[in-house]
């Protein structure tokens, strides 16, 4: 059976090496968490960020970093690869908590795709196939619980994005390091746009973003759009229906795959 990548807005199939390589990282990926999130910890503990953001720039080009979506650009995703006949999805348990035996929400999470997907079921028995609406489903559930789907991707290249993961920030490893070091996470395809007119200042916006780009300002709600990363997690929860996801000007596709899943569309 032929595994998958994205290359040129196209799904091919991966090579043996690819999969091989993603499958021994697999295996190693609760010990490169412990020893990482140690690292991190340590540096921001002796004050020595400027150290530490060289580090996470270096150790980005080969371990994997992530480009932030809403829930409907993932279901998107998931759509295009169930047009094209190339359903490769399944999931596990979140690797961060696992890694760092903490948990927090459902841990059962880790969705990862295409070459991805065989990977990770060579390595734990706890990943399961999931089916298009199995994975659009836990999508939704997950973005009720305040996670932002994030397309990762190793080398720092399209063709090799291998998870769909549903970030949040009190233990999700990439999250905090991006936090502390930058270079982890980037801003995906949206972002959010407001209508302050209809803003009624309930604060949810502020409780729900993870970047921190909300603010109530005299009880209306004010957003820094530098932070806004485009998750869109805060759009359903707006009591005042006050808010809507646009296309980010400038865009440029890191690695969400937009061509794939525009000609999927059509």
């Amino acid at each position: 059976m032929a595994h998958h990548k994205v290359e040129n807005g196209k799904l091919v199939p991966a090579s043996k090496i690819q999969v091989m390589i993603d499958n021994f990282y697999a295996r190693n990926e609760p010990m490169i968490l412990r020893v990482l999130d140690a690292t991190t910890r340590f540096f921001v503990k002796v004050r020595a960020r400027p150290v530490l953001k060289v580090l996470s720039r270096l150790l980005g080009t080969v371990f994997p970093t992530g480009e932030v979506v809403t829930t409907e650009r993932a279901i998107d995703f998931i759509d295009a690869i169930s047009v094209l006949d190339k359903t490769e999805i399944a999931v596990g348990p979140c690797m961060c908590q696992k890694a760092l035996k903490k948990r927090n929400g459902t841990y059962i999470k880790d969705m990862v795709i295409l070459y991805g997907a065989e990977a990770y079921k060579m390595s734990y028995p706890e990943y399961k196939d999931l089916n298009p609406e199995e994975a659009k489903e836990l999508l939704r559930k997950l973005q009720e619980e305040g996670l932002m789907p994030t397309f990762y991707s190793c080398l720092r290249s399209g063709g090799w994005i291998y998870a769909i993961c549903n970030c949040e920030g009190k233990i999700c490893f990439p999250f905090r390091a991006h936090q502390a070091a930058g270079a982890v996470l980037y801003p995906g395809p949206d972002i959010v746009s407001l209508n302050s007119e209809e803003c009624i200042g309930c604060g949810t916006c502020v409780e729900r973003c993870h970047f921190g780009a909300n603010t109530l300002v005299d009880g209306i709600c004010q957003i820094d759009l530098a932070k806004c990363y485009g998750c869109g997690v805060c759009i359903p929860t707006c009591n005042g229906q006050a808010r809507k996801m646009v296309e980010r000007a400038g865009y440029r596709p890191r690695y969400y795959p937009v061509e794939l899943v525009s000609k999927a569309a059509a």
